[in-house]
């Protein structure tokens, strides 16, 4: 994860949105924003049932907004973000290839991700916020 995190920012070097960057935030100092080895939520035993939960919420917002998406059996990635929009945060990822095609979707935690989960409630629907939605690539 470390080395994806790096070849991002050297590609971001090598192709000039080095100073796009640069100039909104020290880029070296997003780095400092990760969780210490071994603490983040997904760490921890209980992630799995918080993991469910993204899945869960996923799977409410498309039957709001687009049914035909789905996310019952999603793969679940957890990511840091070192530019764009969530700089600095960590964001869950969930993709599901079903019969309907391919749903994606991105959530941003609601609580503190370097932490034992263990202490939240499960079955709250407000854990996670679902900040990007699509299916077959289409926005949702």
């Amino acid at each position: 994860m470390k080395y994806m995190s790096t070849l991002v920012l050297a590609l971001m070097v090598v192709f000039g949105n080095w100073e796009a960057s640069a100039q909104e935030s020290d880029p070296l100092a997003v780095f400092e924003k990760q969780c210490p080895e071994g603490q983040r939520a997904n760490d921890f035993p209980f992630w799995k049932y918080i993991s469910n939960n993204a899945i869960r919420t996923a799977d409410e917002y498309a039957m709001d907004n687009y049914p035909a998406a789905t996310f019952v059996l999603a793969r679940v990635d957890v990511t840091f973000q070192i530019a764009g929009e969530y700089e600095g945060e960590y964001l869950v990822i969930l993709v599901m290839k079903g019969t309907t095609g391919t749903s994606f979707a991105m959530l941003k935690p609601n609580f503190p991700f370097c932490a034992d989960p263990a202490g939240l409630d499960d079955s709250r629907s407000d854990l996670f916020t679902v900040v990007v939605a699509k299916h077959n690539g289409r926005h949702f």
